[in-house]
């Protein structure tokens, strides 16, 4: 939510410093995203929690910066009220229990203009753009009091009216230009031949106020959040009215914000009020009762608030106290306040204009419980940290596709699993769940490698979702991603690979060849033991390889501590030849089972000579010249006779 200071401080008075107020604002649960500035207005970004509907306002920061600093609150003018008459001129029929409240009004002889600059400013450091005086102000009113609201063109729409469910199939068009094809779950606004609109959500093209308008038709609602939510998502239409609709609304803000309106009208001259106002209104929402214990509030917070600011504190959040004593006190929740229903809320309440900070550290009064953490978490804890000490830096990304990286959301290996498309995305473009990590990850290397970075060293811990028929899964992944301008070579990278291992302590890991697999070149499977544990390849120049974290988990050996041998080891060099295609890995392996071999490395290979280091050691004494020939004697025995190797001359 963008709050404009300038906009916000003619309600409330704030303080000099901003910092003061941001801080107080976060801590009080509306964390500070960024701040901006547009045409020399300041303004803050708020990323407020979803049962926060009051809080969708102008006017609900202004009550929370009056609790935070106990600053009065200015409240704005508004029309005095209309009689009400059911059978004025338009005609509203309801037959459905998803409204909850419905006001209308008539305004004749309208004005359309260009907004004054001081309603323009508002709305564009907001982030709306300015289209006439009338829109504007059903915009400016919404953005005030956190109650969206619509005027028709009542010369376009008719005389009769209804709310209901649209019939499956209907379609309309928005002032968007865009076709909603409407399905019988959609509540909308209806006359006798079209759609007017998606209640709470858009509103048609054909219908909405425009530079010949000349009279119109406000209203303001209240609907059932859950449906509006449903049409929202289905539809993609994530408009500022629908955001606020599909949260929790008082019913009680649609007669604030249509009397706001209809006296900015008058004030401005901007038409001519009818004398009546239709209100479907029923069941009236009454302020709700809760009893706070003031051993409760101890209990739950760990430490005691005073009585005397208890009462200050609910006093100025506009919470009313209707008995009280020294056990406890009855309170009446103020009817915006729809996210308070329990007195753990109100202790809540308590707690955070109070300060979080001021609740003092204990220690267990018990015995310090057992740790409980699942395998798998201690699992991952450890991996981000190896990988980080050898060079990786670790990317979080979504869990969904972008759709111009959909060609790379394929199984890697997992033969007849499809991707997982979601029926409510979270975005347009973004229908479905990853089935590897390489599409996202990808595109964070594609963005260094654009940026002219010299490096790319990423790694990702994720879950991947795929289904087979009908049946779904998700796996726990691990991906690794390399890329350099210069040195970018998979041995390389196959080091990287190994230094893991290593320091996740896990031996016979094995690189066996798969061909193509994908979009990756020269793949390869990742064995431990024979079982198969993860994929790789390469992708142009770039290196990726994922591995199956169930797959590896207790494949860990335990560290064992060794002295340092008493006795000094013989070195040498062995230059071996081999047939093609011959596993380098399964020899070092081989060699390292025969006895007195203490360490074997690859020292240099050049065509198809391979030159091996050879450590031999006896931890009990100092090794002949005759029984390392003997032991050499052995590993060329081996080799040839498994991998048909040589000796080179």
């Amino acid at each position: 939510m963008r709050i404009p200071l300038n906009w916000l401080s003619e309600y409330v008075k704030l303080p000099k410093d901003r910092g003061e107020l941001t801080d107080k604002l976060t801590m009080a649960g509306h964390m500070l995203d960024k701040a901006d500035e547009v045409n020399g207005n300041i303004v803050i970004d708020l990323e407020l929690r979803g049962n926060r509907a009051d809080c969708y306002s102008i006017l609900g920061i202004a009550r929370e910066v009056s609790a935070l600093f106990r600053i009065p609150v200015k409240y704005p003018a508004v029309h005095p009220k209309l009689k009400e008459n059911k059978g004025s001129n338009t005609t509203l029929k309801i037959e459905t229990p998803l409204v909850r409240r419905v006001m209308m009004v008539e305004i004749n002889d309208i004005r359309i203009t260009d907004s004054p600059d001081w309603l323009k400013e508002k709305l564009i450091a907001y982030g709306l753009e300015s289209i006439n005086n009338i829109v504007d102000l059903t915009n400016f009113v919404m953005l005030e009091t956190g109650e969206p609201m619509h005027a028709f063109d009542l010369d376009k729409i008719g005389t009769g009216l209804e709310i209901r469910l649209a019939r499956g199939g209907e379609k309309m068009t928005t002032f968007l230009n865009k076709t909603l094809v409407l399905t019988s779950e959609d509540l909308v606004w209806a006359n006798k031949t079209d759609i007017l609109s998606v209640a709470g959500a858009i509103c048609g093209k054909n219908h909405s106020v425009s530079g010949e308008t000349k009279n119109i038709l406000l209203e303001a609602a209240s609907y059932d959040r859950a449906n509006i939510r449903k049409s929202i998502h289905n539809h993609n239409l994530f408009t500022d009215a629908g955001i606020r609709h599909e949260k929790d609304l008082d019913p009680n803000l649609v007669e604030n914000a249509v009397y706001r309106f209809l006296y900015l009208v008058e004030k401005n001259n901007w038409g001519k009020i009818n004398s009546s106002v239709y209100d479907y209104y029923p069941k009236l929402v009454k302020p709700l009762k809760i009893s706070l214990i003031f051993e409760r509030l101890i209990a739950l917070s760990g430490f005691s608030v005073d009585k005397e600011e208890i009462k200050e504190i609910l006093k100025w959040l506009n919470f009313e106290i209707s008995k009280k004593d020294s056990q406890g006190m009855e309170l009446i929740v103020p009817a915006y306040r729809t996210d308070v229903v329990l007195e753990e809320d109100v202790i809540e309440e308590v707690l955070r204009i109070q300060s979080y900070d001021k609740i003092p550290e204990q220690i267990l009064s018990l015995e310090i419980p057992k740790l409980v953490t699942p395998s798998y978490i201690n699992q991952e804890l450890a991996y981000k940290a190896h990988l980080s000490a050898i060079g990786f830096d670790e990317a979080i990304s979504s869990a969904f596709i972008k759709e111009n990286y959909l060609k790379y959301n394929k199984p890697l290996g997992g033969v007849g699993m499809e991707p997982v498309r979601v029926e409510n995305p979270p975005s347009p473009d973004a229908h479905e769940l990853r089935i590897n990590l390489f599409a996202n990850l990808l595109e964070y290397t594609q963005k260094v490698i654009n940026e002219r970075g010299v490096e790319v060293l990423f790694f990702e811990i994720g879950k991947t979702y795929s289904k087979k028929e009908s049946k779904y899964s998700e796996s726990r992944k691990l991906g690794l991603i390399y890329w350099a301008k210069d040195e970018n070579n998979f041995k390389k990278f196959k080091g990287f690979l190994d230094g893991f291992f290593a320091k996740a302590n896990i031996s016979q890991v094995r690189y066996v060849n798969l061909g193509r697999d994908l979009d990756l070149i020269n793949s390869y499977q990742i064995l431990i033991d024979k079982l198969p544990v993860g994929i790789g390849g390469q992708f142009g120049n770039i290196y990726y390889a994922e591995i199956d974290l169930d797959g590896v988990l207790g494949k860990e050996q335990k560290q064992v501590a060794r002295l340092w041998p008493k006795y000094p080891p013989q070195i040498e060099d062995i230059t071996l030849q081999f047939p093609s295609r011959t596993m380098i890995g399964d020899i070092i392996n081989e060699m390292a089972k025969i006895k007195f071999i203490s360490d074997i490395k690859l020292a240099e290979t050049y065509k198809d000579s391979h030159t091996f280091r050879i450590w031999y050691q006896d931890p009990d004494k100092t090794l002949t010249d005759k029984e390392v020939e003997a032991v050499r004697n052995k590993i060329l025995e081996v080799i040839k006779r498994k991998f048909g190797g040589t000796v080179k001359d």
